[in-house]
């Protein structure tokens, strides 16, 4: 029987992928999609142990659950033990199922069952690929719906100068000046290159990294912010800007960071 070795890693990607992609949403967590394929990747050169003589012994159930155990660590990274074994049961089980269905689907009418000329197995990919697709699409739509409602034409007058720009309103940005106890908008740096910040007082503004660490921004206070709502609905607000170094938006979607003391 000829084994055509390049099909046998696709296919073994797709699946891998799948079954990653889907313990992801089981378990409510971030999808990292270049983790996920990079772990496909080798997930998928583990199954030409089967066709090694010298290898048969990774074939066995303890190296399975032993490589299933890193396929898991390696696709979510470093998280804690128990986590990591609860995911590795979800992946196992869905693989039950997955590998299950396959091969319930080959041996159906006479052990080939053909739609149109296009095989089971082959049926069974395109619909993970599909499956796989179609939620990125739909995500990334959900999201930039939620964008557009939540983002807002904001004006910042200083030093003679109106900048304008879109900025998202943020409810997890609690972030306060301490001596003024205004708001802060977070903005970018990009989007401020036009003004001299040297002539505002200096202000520190503390926050909170996601490690835990205690950093500042450095931000001033404009002459005034106008925020507008649509349909000639505006507010003048009092806030501080704070210049945040890093690009905010990947695609450009907003500049700034409204805080929900603001709105």
């Amino acid at each position: 029987m000829i084994i055509f070795i390049d099909l046998v890693l696709l296919e073994n990607l797709i699946v891998n992928y799948f079954l990653l992609f889907i313990t992801a949403q089981t378990l409510s967590i971030k999808i990292k999609y270049k983790r996920f394929f990079i772990t496909s990747v080798c997930a998928a050169l583990y199954t030409l142990v089967i066709f090694i003589d010298e290898l048969k012994f990774m074939t066995t159930i303890p190296v399975t659950l032993l490589v299933a155990l890193l396929i898991v660590y390696g696709a979510f990274g470093k998280n804690k033990f128990f986590f990591i074994l609860k995911a590795t049961f979800i992946y196992l089980g869905y693989t039950f199922v997955v590998a299950g269905i396959i091969v319930y689907l080959e041996n159906k009418n006479t052990y080939r069952l053909e739609i149109e000329n296009f095989y089971a197995r082959k049926l069974f990919l395109a619909l993970m690929i599909i499956y796989i697709i179609g939620y990125r699409i739909l995500t990334y739509i959900i999201s930039l719906q939620k964008i557009k409602n939540y983002t807002y034409n904001i004006e910042i007058y200083t030093q003679g100068q109106i900048i304008k720009l879109k900025a998202l309103l943020d409810t997890g940005n609690e972030l306060k000046e301490p001596i003024t106890n205004l708001p802060v908008i977070i903005v970018e740096k990009e989007a401020l290159t036009s003004i001299d910040s040297s002539k505002y007082e200096k202000m520190y503004i503390p926050f909170k990294a996601v490690s835990g660490q205690t950093n500042f921004l450095y931000g001033f206070k404009p002459d005034k912010i106008k925020i507008n709502y649509g349909d000639d609905n505006f507010q003048f607000k009092n806030a501080i800007i704070g210049i945040c170094d890093t690009k905010l938006s990947e695609h450009n979607e907003y500049q700034g960071l409204l805080s929900r003391d603001i709105i």
